[in-house]
């Protein structure tokens, strides 16, 4: 069972202690259990005792309530630590493993670039410098998606965490390509496709000039 899921149990669990506590705190004082003999005396409250005694009932149900929940809330804390402590180390496992793979799926044994992903930066650069006419946007923007794509088929598994954006960036960092080209290439593309500023030549000029780099980085991982 998920951690969250037992944790939301207990504290429901705890819930409902605290309120059969509560209920079961009565503040209205009892008689005692039992038939009274004929030959009892016969004591008659005045309203001043009966006053006294509501009060000291409910000092007393309200203290009960009280100890319940401290001890429901130490129980309830116990519990959830326990659960974390059986939780953590098994996620931390399975990230762990995540990296493992991505690790073992991209590098193999020697730590050369993905032919994939090379080839994919060839083909984006290819798309960029014979670009005949059009929007520079829609360049800038469809050189950045074939690197994505790229990345996505290189073999590297993509953490859950990561966008498809995130994901190349870091795998592009994993194989040394200079961190200053990818983020001129990623801050192009993003002003392309999400900004509302026009997209000039001189923004298709960086955006080659950027691929040339990674181009470049990419070849000499595989040297």
């Amino acid at each position: 069972m998920r951690p969250r899921l037992v944790l939301a149990l207990l504290v429901g669990l705890a819930l409902v202690v605290v309120a059969l506590a509560a209920r079961g705190a009565s503040p209205v004082p009892y008689d005692a259990i039992g038939s009274v003999p004929d030959t009892a005396p016969v004591f008659t409250k005045t309203p001043a005792d009966v006053a006294e005694d509501a009060e000291n009932g409910s000092v007393v149900g309200g203290s009960l309530v009280v100890v319940a929940v401290v001890l429901v809330a130490m129980v309830v804390i116990a519990l959830a630590g326990l659960v974390l402590s059986l939780g953590l180390p098994r996620w931390r496992r399975r990230r762990e493993a995540a990296v493992g793979v991505v690790a073992d799926a991209v590098d193999g044994a020697d730590g050369r670039a993905p032919e994939l992903l090379v080839q994919g930066a060839r083909e984006a650069l290819e798309g960029l410098s014979e670009r005949v006419g059009g929007p520079p946007r829609d360049a800038v923007v469809g050189a950045w998606l074939r690197l994505e794509e790229a990345a996505a088929g290189s073999g590297a598994a993509r953490l859950p965490h990561q966008t498809p954006t995130e994901f190349t960036g870091a795998l592009l960092a994993r194989y040394r390509v200079d961190e200053q080209a990818t983020g001129a290439l990623r801050k192009v593309y993003q002003r392309a496709r999400f900004g509302t500023a026009d997209v000039t030549e001189d923004d298709a000029r960086t955006a080659r000039e950027a691929l040339e780099h990674i181009v470049r980085d990419l070849d000499g991982s595989r040297a």
